[in-house]
Formats: structure tokens, sequence, C-alpha cells
């Protein structure tokens, strides 16, 4: 019997499949189409499209199939009926996508129809073949006004080569604007007879047509540049680079010049540096990276004494960009400059250029400059490239002096030399405070858990703020350990030979923030310590917990201990581990809120309970928090709590919710509570 179902299922796909695929080859039912098209006719912008998208999808779905003929015959004879004009139009973007030279006929004469020549020039614009370029010509004469201007630029981006004597003519026509859209359509046009159209025209015309010109007559040098003919690009280029030309021109001529020199790149650069024109100078400086080659590089390098600041500035960015060291000697004694700019631009330039002969140089000013000057030796100072320069900085850092000390310490985190942490450690015992701080940061992210051993030692050596931090640092670091591995475990291997009492503070504040679970045993014996040091750091340590592990320990602590101080400290802690039971249910965290507010005797752990309670989304919570909004000390967090967990609630409890946060409407002080308790009343 299974085998009779399995055997019928697998019919049932074969079919299924067979069906589908069927329906995918179906044919599209022209007459629903032309019934849809009927209905299109009287379609204007802002009323329903959706016999449009019908229409739309049948097209698409006819796409390669051979009702498409039979479709674009009935889009065409549309064009023909008196349909709306945004039916017409919507036509015509139909057909350009898959209109073929059948449609010509019927397009062609709405070309010079002002109302319609748009939408048909749109269409025919798209569609291949020379008979759309024939009626494009036929109708250029014909039209007028708007309709002429957009023939022209249709014929121009359609690149029709038996139109250039044509629009030839229309460079005198006496409309400006037609002239200067013939002018800019023989730019589009690749052919050596529009190119010398555009070369006898350019010194016949003046104005906006002759910018227009000038601009075209570019275009068809870029166009003999990209093809590779950068002899005759070269010729049109000089031509436009002529003095007597507009800057805007001139600028755009400069940039041809150089990509098509050869082997004349240099002198062509060192020509436009020494113009006067900065315009033309920043436009020769932002090509340098089209050619960067060494000896257009010296070239240029050697002009920078003439430039004035900015382009100096311009020039030291482009040396970079290029990445030629031969500009080296160049960046080094702008470095020098009396311009702050100039010596700004220089040092970021050492990043992409600089090598280990730079180096004291970067460390220096970083160590000695202050605002844009250090910033940018810094920066250098970390990116420099070369193998060689991570081993001078280690080899550097033992004898250089304190401020420099600290520049390479810190480009050792930014370079990531892992290599240094030997070094680093080292300088963790300096003598300068700001060394030692910057070390120990340091290693944080470059020392790996081999390292913990060393950095133990360390921590158990020094003292006041440089112990808090290297405390951190372990505990990153060990952070970097599988958790299956122990992350604690040289922690606890110390712990028992430290017996000076806040070394054993330290590394019980240690093993707390690790929260490796071998160290909550070694916790809870610290609690029963003869130190009350010991004691509290345990506190602390079990408060610092990674988990919520610890709480019912700290509750405890919190109901029983005789001493104040480790009775607030452990409540501190149970209110922190509460906010991480993300795992229980919202009735037992708030009873944990409650049994903490009920132990808390000052306004400092209450508005804690409160902050850890905002965050949780249950109705409990919301009345728990609304009971505080007339405790003049707890108002404020009360209110807080209330404006955050309602949104979450306010659709199960709408009466209660709305009259606490009506409630704290009125009472408040807080414009950020008011405004979101505004909000919340206004959720229907």
């Amino acid at each position: 019997m299974k085998r009779l179902v399995k055997a019928a299922a697998v019919i049932s796909l074969i079919l299924s499949i067979g069906f589908a695929g069927s329906a995918a080859n179906a044919a599209v039912d022209i007459n629903e189409f032309g019934q849809l098209l009927d209905k299109a006719k009287t379609y204007d912008y802002g009323k329903s499209r959706s016999d449009l998208v019908k229409i739309g999808n049948m097209i698409v779905e006819a796409s390669g199939k051979p009702e498409i003929k039979e479709i674009e015959k009935r889009l065409d004879a549309f064009l023909k009926t008196g349909a709306t004009y945004a039916a017409k139009d919507f036509v015509c973007r139909k057909l350009s996508v898959i209109g073929t030279e059948a449609s010509v006929p019927v397009l062609a004469p709405m070309l010079t129809n002002e109302q319609y020549s748009d939408m048909a020039r749109y269409a025919l614009e798209r569609i291949p073949g020379t008979a759309v370029d024939e009626a494009l010509r036929e109708a250029l004469p014909k039209a007028s006004g708007n309709a002429k201007i957009g023939i022209i630029n249709t014929i121009g981006a359609r690149g029709d080569k038996g139109a250039v004597k044509l629009l030839s003519g229309l460079i005198s026509d006496s409309n400006e604007t037609v002239a200067v859209a013939a002018a800019a359509s023989l730019g589009r046009i690749d052919s050596p007879a529009s190119m010398e159209v555009l070369a006898n025209a350019k010194d016949k015309t003046k104005g906006v047509l002759r910018v227009a010109v000038l601009e075209s007559y570019l275009r068809c040098a870029d166009r003999f540049a990209a093809k590779g003919e950068k002899h005759l690009a070269s010729e049109i280029y000089a031509q436009l680079y002529g003095p007597d030309e507009p800057l805007m021109i001139r600028i755009a001529a400069v940039r041809g010049k150089i990509v098509t020199a050869g082997d004349k790149t240099s002198e062509t650069v060192v020509e436009a540096l020494k113009s006067d024109k900065p315009a033309i100078q920043t436009a020769a400086i932002e090509t340098l990276k089209e050619v960067p080659k060494t000896d257009v590089v010296k070239a240029a390098a050697a002009e920078m004494p003439n430039l004035g600041s900015l382009q100096q500035e311009q020039m030291l960015a482009a040396l970079a960009d290029c990445g030629d060291k031969a500009a080296l000697p160049t960046v080094l004694t702008a470095v020098k400059s009396s311009d702050y700019g100039v010596r700004v631009a220089a040092l970021k330039a050492l990043g992409a250029l600089g090598n280990v002969s730079t180096l004291d140089l970067l460390v220096q000013t970083a160590a000695n400059k202050r605002g844009g000057e250090q910033k940018a030796a810094q920066e250098s100072l970390y990116s420099v490239r070369g193998e060689d320069i991570d081993k001078a900085i280690m080899e550097e850092i033992p004898e250089a002096e304190a401020k420099a000390k600290v520049q390479m310490i810190i480009a050792c985190d930014q370079r990531n030399i892992t290599d240094s942490v030997p070094v680093l450690m080292k300088a963790v015992k300096d003598s300068d405070g700001r060394v030692r701080a910057e070390a120990i940061k340091a290693l944080r992210t470059l020392a790996r858990p081999e390292n913990l051993t060393g950095l133990i030692e360390l921590q158990l050596a020094a003292s006041g703020s440089d112990r808090s931090e290297l405390e951190k640092t372990v505990v990153a670091v060990a952070g970097k350990m599988p958790e299956e591995k122990g992350r604690a475990e040289k922690v606890l291997a110390v712990l028992p030979e430290a017996k000076d009492v806040e070394a054993r503070c330290s590394l019980l504040s240690v093993i707390g923030r690790i929260g490796d679970p071998a160290g909550l045993p070694v916790l809870y014996e610290a609690l029963a310590d003869k130190q009350d040091k010991v004691k509290v750091a345990a506190i602390r340590a079990l408060s610092d917990w990674p988990t919520a592990a610890p709480a019912e320990d700290l509750l405890k602590i919190a109901k029983k201990s005789d001493d104040q101080v480790q009775k607030t400290l452990a409540l501190r802690g149970y209110i922190r581990l509460t906010g991480l039971e993300t795992d229980k249910p919202a009735e037992e965290v708030i009873k944990m809120y409650k049994d903490a507010m009920a132990l808390a005797t000052g306004p400092t752990e209450k508005r804690m309970v409160l902050s850890g309670l905002s965050n949780v989304k249950s109705f409990d919570a919301l009345q728990m928090a609304g009971g505080y909004l007339d405790d003049s000390e707890l108002k404020q967090e009360a209110e807080a709590a209330v404006v955050k967990i309602a949104p979450s609630i306010i659709r199960r409890h709408r009466q209660e919710t709305r009259e606490l946060l009506e409630k704290v409407l009125k009472g408040t002080t807080s414009e950020t509570v008011r405004d979101e308790a505004q909000r919340l009343l206004k959720i229907q």
C-alpha cells in the first residue's frame, strides 16, 4: 500500500511539473490583450493603473514568443486612435522595449507634432535599425521648436553618422538653442566627418554656441583617446588648450594633453605646471596618478617650489597617490616649509612614500608637535610600509625619550606589531607614567594567552592606576582563550602564593571579571577570609560576574552580614546580576527585584532596582514601578521605568497603563519622559 501511495505521489508531481511547464509556454490571449487595450484608451494620469499593469505583464509574458509581433501591431494601431495623451505615452514606452522597425511608419509622423514628439522619440531612440535613423533625418527639416531640438538630441544619442551633413547646416541656425543642440549632437557621433565640422565651426562661432562646439570637439578627442588613437586626440587637445580658449575648456584639454603625450608626458606636465592659471596647474596635478611614471613624477616634483601653497598641498597628495619613492626628497623638503598646510600635507604623504629613514622624523613630530602636524605624523607612522619599519620601532623604544617612546608604543598597537609584546612588557616598568599607561593599553590588544603569566606578574608588582589597568589587560587577554580551556587557570594558580592583601584583592577582582566557573569556589572561600579587604574584594568580584550564577549568594550576604559596607556592596551586586536573568520568567525576576527593594535602605540601591526593572516587559513590572511615582526620592526613576515598560504592554492592559502614563504626565519635569508619555497615550 505504501508503494502505491508513493507511486501516486510521484505521478502527481510529474503531472504538476508538466502542467506548470505548459502554463509557462502558453500563448498570450490576444483577444484579452485587445480588450484591455481598448479599456486603456480613456486612462489618464492619477487614475487606476490596474489595466496598464495587466497589459505590461502580458507584454513581458509574450516576450520571445510569436504573439509579440501581433502585440506590436496592436500597440501601433492604438497610437492612431483617439486615446488620451497618457495612454499613448504608456504605449510608446512599451514600444521602446519591444518595438521594431515595423513601428516606424506609425511613430515617424508623430515626430513633428509638438504634443506627441517626445513620446515618439522616446520609443524610436531605443529601436534598432536604419529605418529609424532615416525617419529622424526626414522629420528634422519639417520640425520646429522643441520638437526639432528633441529630434536633434535623439539623432545624437543614436550616433547617426548619416545625419552629420544635416546637423552641420544647423550649427548656423538663427535659433541659438537649435544650433547648440546640433553642435552637442555632432560631438556624440563617432565620425571623422563630424569632427571636421566641429573643427571648422570652432573659429566661426562665438558665445554659448562656441562653448558647445568646443565641448563637442573635446568629446571627439576623448573618444579618439579611448580608442587608442592618441595622435589624433593629442592634436585636438593641443588646439583646445590654446591661450584664447575658455578656461574650463583648457582645464579639460590639459588632462587630455597629458594622458596622450606619450614620450613627452614629462614635458607636457611641466608646461602645465608653469601655467599662470592655478586651475590648470591643479588639473595637471590631478592627472599625475593617471601617468605615474618615475620620470614624470620626478619632473612634477621638481616644480614644487614654483607652485603656490594650495597647489603644493595638492601636489604632495598626488605624489602620495602615485606611490613612487622618487618623490621622497621633495616631500622631505616640504616638511620644513614655512607654510603650515604644506607641512601637514608633506607629513601625510610620508605615509605612502616614507621608509625606515623617515621613522625618526615621524616619531619626533608626533611627540613634539600638536594639532594637524601631530595627527598627520601619527597617521603616517601607523601606515608607512616596509618590513624594516616594525623592527626599527621595537629596537628604538627602550632608548627613546619618554614622549617619543609613547608615540612608538601607540604605533605598535596601531600597526598590530605582535612581536613587540616583550618590549611592551618591559615598558610597563618604565619610570614615566604615560609610557606605562600606553604600554599596558597596547598589551591589551597585542598580548596573547601565552603572555598571561608575565602579565599577572606585572599586575602583582604594580600599584594604583597601573594595577587597575593591568587588571583590565589580564581580563582582556584571558578572554582571548576558548572558554573550555579555563580562562582563570593561571590567575588561580598564582593566588595561593600571593601573601600581600592588596595583591590578593587584585587577583580576586580579575577572577570575577574573567568569569571562569572554576573561580567561583575560590571567591566563595574568600568570603570567609579574616581580612575584611579580602571579603570586600570577593563580594565585588562576585558582583562583576558575567552571569547571574552568584546572585543568591550575594542576596544571603545582603540579608545576613553585620558589616554595612559588605551588605550594601552585595545588594548592589545582586541587583546588577538580577538584570542578567534574561532566561527566567518575568514574575521570578520581579520577585528578585522586590526582594532587593525590601533590603534597600538608601535611594541609590532603590534607583538601581527601578533602572533594572524598566527592562522587564510585564504588567507586574509596570505596576511595581508605578508604585513609586509618589516617592520624591525615586520619582524620576519610576517615571522613566513606566514609560519604558509601557510600549510592550499598553495594548493588552490599556486602561491601567494609560492611568499610570497620565499620572506620569501630570507630575514629570522631564521633557523626554513627557514627550514619550504623550506619544504612548495617543496609541489607540
